[in-house]
């Protein structure tokens, strides 16, 4: 038993020496690249979260614009209306608008002159109100009042200077045309949002990336500032709107500082912010080559900016790999000392456990099992093995049951199939107008789809939609969308009543928060007029050609939405197909969808007969799959009026 003791630690441990000078070597290259992936992975993370906090803080400026800008037109008779209307909703957003106000077309107002621009603003937590329009405060040639004319859906100017109660703030504003009770553009209203407040939302991110994040930096924080991690956001002209420095802000131009010299990446990058665009580039900043990481903030047409200095990054990766590698050595002289002390101890009683674990594993759960005095890891494997005897008694009496109450279940679920399967729609109306046929293919034993049709008064009504999730929650959702479709039917309601009142339906008893996207016509099988609503479901073809449908939200997100109906002639001998993503979203192998143009292609390779447009539909997307697993409900609708 020493012989065999030396000869496993000496083996062991040559064994862990070698393996840990490979590891050694190759993490050290390994990691230094991966550290790097990381910090930059992490660093455009932050840049996307960064995005989303201000466009989220943007979008609540244009919700409380939106949102008031009816109580500010219900009453403009006098001009006094306006403050109280302004002031009032001030108070209930204070944690969103620095200031409300309203400009007016010159001499609106008789009594109060050429100028008249009722403003309110929170001044040290007091809301402050007072008419600004002057001479020297011309707002007629001001960007938000110029522009805000322009857009009626309202748009974002630029950063600028603003003074009032004897502050000078740096703000920019969202802004849209108010109108009379006659619908004339008769001014501007406008929300402000303190470019402050953004600076101190991104000081903040940038403190924590430069403290908490990949990067530690918190040992030389008042070192040279250009090496530290810093955002930034600058609008459609490249001035800046917010900077680490605010003697930067509304001030200085980033895209004349980054393409100084001549600079192709740098050219580029300013094209891609000034389209729009997202993305990364290596150039230098302030002197300092640097990872830039930009992208738009889509409502202003501005762009954020996280630059990551390369000294930085450099300094992350030395430094990890000197750690990993002292982690290593240590730990390869700890593994050989521990080798040398426990093996010789440990491997004295395993051959007398091995003898009696033999015939526990030849199935004699019940052999005598060795006396092991030594309370450590031997002794534990020995109570192991007696608790292994005991547990495999328990786990063969319980699979027992496990086995009887599975095959509950799955007869459960296949009754439930069944019941679902009867619920598709399998009389064909009865007109020589008409030819229609369907197909519900559940991912699970029962799906969410949803596909039916009914004959009234020589009317064809008809749906499809798709129920969020899989499986019995969205089963069930689809039965009680799928009766209601029904009976709304027999009562003959347009499209878009029907649509507007299962949205309701769904909307106050949704539990499961559960939406679906939904499409109803209804097809005057004498005339061949075509009566439609889309609730946010995939476009039709007709005849092979995708047919423009309103982009409606789906039903059950917003009670009482209110959903644009449509209507269209169809030509005799016209072929409508609907379907829902299980279709074109089919997978194959290789994780590719089966996608619009095989679809389009499809349709338009096969004779315009319903049934058999389903079954070259069927075939094609099963032969593009193959063996690959089905992922969601393939549910399809065709139908053709003569």
């Amino acid at each position: 038993m020493k012989s065999f003791s030396k000869r496993l630690t000496r083996r062991i441990v040559l064994a862990l020496t070698l393996v840990l000078i490979i590891i050694i070597a190759g993490a050290t290259i390994m990691t230094s690249r991966f550290i790097g992936t990381m910090t930059k992975a992490y660093f455009e993370h932050l840049a996307d979260i960064e995005n989303e906090s201000v466009e989220k803080r943007l979008h609540d400026i244009q919700v409380a614009v939106n949102n008031s800008i009816d109580e500010v037109e219900e009453d403009m008779s006098n001009p006094d209306s306006v403050f109280i209307a302004i002031s009032h909703k001030l108070h209930l957003n204070p944690q969103v608008i620095l200031g409300f106000g309203a400009g007016f077309e010159p001499n609106y107002y008789p009594e109060k002159g050429r100028w008249f621009e009722p403003y309110t603003i929170w001044v040290d937590g007091h809301v402050t109100t007072k008419q600004v329009g002057s001479a020297d405060h011309d707002y007629f040639t001001y960007e938000w009042y110029v522009e805000g004319m322009k857009h009626d859906e309202g748009y974002w100017s630029n950063g600028y200077f603003f003074e009032v109660a004897g502050k000078r703030m740096m703000i920019c504003t969202f802004s849209k045309p108010v109108y009379d009770d006659k619908r004339r553009k008769v001014g501007v209203y406008g929300g402000d949002i303190s470019l402050e407040m953004i600076h101190d939302y991104l000081i903040s991110k940038d403190l924590r990336a430069n403290t908490e994040g990949v990067i530690t930096v918190s040992r030389d924080l008042e070192g040279d500032p250009h090496q530290w991690v810093r955002s930034i956001i600058v609008d459609r002209n490249g001035y800046y709107i917010s900077h680490p420095d605010k003697e930067y802000m509304l001030r200085d131009n980033f895209f004349e500082a980054i393409t100084l010299k001549t600079d192709t990446v740098a050219d580029r990058m300013v094209s891609d912010m000034k389209a729009g665009k997202k993305g990364s580039a290596d150039l230098m900043v302030d002197g300092v080559p640097s990872t830039v990481f930009y992208s738009p903030l889509e409502r202003t047409g501005w762009s954020l900016v996280v630059i990551l200095p390369n000294p930085r990054y450099y300094a992350v990766v030395i430094e990890f790999c000197l750690v990993l590698s002292s982690i290593l050595l240590i730990g390869l002289l700890a593994v050989y000392i521990i080798s040398c002390i426990t093996i010789r101890r440990a491997a004295r009683p395993l051959q007398v456990l091995a003898n009696s674990a033999d015939e526990v594993a030849k199935g004699n759960f019940n052999a005598p099992l060795p006396t092991i005095r030594h309370q450590d890891e031997i002794g534990m494997l020995r109570d192991s093995f007696g608790n292994m005897q005991q547990s495999l008694t328990r786990y063969i009496d319980e699979l027992k049951t496990t086995t009887a109450q599975k095959t509950a279940i799955e007869s459960e679920l296949t009754i439930a199939n069944h019941i679902q399967m009867s619920m598709v729609p399998k009389n064909i109306p009865d007109s020589p107008n008409l030819a229609i046929y369907g197909m519900l293919k559940p991912a699970k034993e029962v799906g969410g789809d949803i596909y039916d049709f009914l004959l009234r008064e020589r009317c064809l009504y008809f749906c499809i939609g798709d129920v969020s999730g899989k499986g019995v929650p969205a089963a069930l959702v689809m039965a009680a969308a799928r009766g209601a479709f029904r009976m709304m039917a027999e009562e003959g309601l347009e499209p878009q009543g029907i649509v507007s009142r299962i949205n309701n339906l769904l909307c106050r008893n949704n539990d499961l928060n559960a939406f679906i996207t939904y499409f109803v016509g209804v097809l005057d099988l004498d005339t061949g007029h075509l009566h439609f609503c889309n609730a946010g479901h995939k476009p039709p073809y007709v005849n092979g050609e995708p047919l423009t449908v309103e982009r409606n939200l789906p039903v059950g997100i917003f009670e009482d939405y209110v959903y644009k109906p449509q209507e269209i002639d169809l030509a005799p001998g016209t072929a409508l197909f609907l379907y829902t993503d299980g279709l074109d979203e089919a997978g194959n192998a290789k994780r590719q969808f089966y996608g619009k143009q095989r679809i389009k292609e499809v349709l338009l390779a096969t004779a315009p007969y319903p049934r058999t447009i389903i079954e070259q539909m069927t075939q094609a997307v099963t032969c593009y799959v193959g063996d690959t697993e089905q992922s969601d409900d393939l549910t399809m609708l065709a139908l053709k009026w003569k």
